[in-house]
């Protein structure tokens, strides 16, 4: 699936010319945390986001104490421009994250996660045509189809064994398996606690009807690692 399909193509950007309290109002008419800034020719240029407003001087009860030219640094000087400045392109963030419309969703996603932010404007020839949000992709979540295994004891066996194996490199030598009338059996040794929740949400995301847990961790079954001190 690529950023076409799922973007929000009517955006809701600002000039880098307007002021402040134009932009703040905006977002909260439209109920958005995030405006992409787009110049004359419609090219992004920066994005505005509810964090860039936190600095600013409206929402101070007193003002900072007065520092000497000596010891004002760039990040001071910075820090007063995002809270005094009056335009959008005083305290918009220029470091700009973009995709194109062919870019793929889970590219999108990632990039979302690493970066820590919540939207990423969709260009095209260098020009907004979308945006591509947190929201945008949760939407995913929740109207993706439930994976469904086959009824037959046989078919849900070798569906199970397929995954383990090719999802968690777990063999039927590690993980012994077994299905009766639908209720698959887990036996054998796992590592750690976290491999046994991994093989548990793999065979909970098939849509299984039923799990008998018999996993064991590997440290609990073996006597020689049970009789080591701590």
């Amino acid at each position: 699936m690529q950023a076409k399909d799922i973007m929000t193509s009517n955006v809701v950007s600002i000039s880098p010319e307007a002021g402040i309290r134009h932009a703040a109002a905006v977002m909260m008419q439209n109920n958005i945390s995030g405006l992409p800034v787009v110049d004359d020719e419609g090219r992004v240029c920066g994005i505005l986001t509810e964090g860039d407003l936190l600095l600013r001087r409206e929402i101070r009860l007193a003002p900072r104490i007065a520092r000497t030219a000596e010891v004002t640094s760039d990040v001071d000087l910075d820090r007063y421009i995002r809270g005094n400045g009056w335009s959008v392109r005083d305290i918009m963030s220029r470091d700009v994250i973009v995709a194109s419309p062919d870019s793929e969703v889970s590219d999108i996603a990632e990039s979302l996660e690493i970066h820590r932010i919540k939207r990423i404007p969709i260009v095209d020839a260098g020009r907004l045509v979308g945006v591509v949000s947190r929201r945008d992709i949760l939407a995913l979540i929740t109207d993706a189809p439930t994976l469904r295994l086959p009824r037959e004891d046989d078919a849900i066996l070798l569906a199970v064994r397929t995954r383990l194996k090719f999802d968690l490199g777990l063999t039927p030598q590690k993980i012994r398996v077994s299905v009766r009338n639908g209720q698959i059996k887990l036996e054998g040794n796992v590592e750690t606690d976290l491999q046994r929740r991994a093989v548990l949400a793999l065979v909970e995301n098939l849509g299984a009807g039923g799990c008998l847990d018999r996993l064991q961790l590997l440290a609990d079954s073996d006597p020689e690692k049970r009789s080591q001190p701590a």
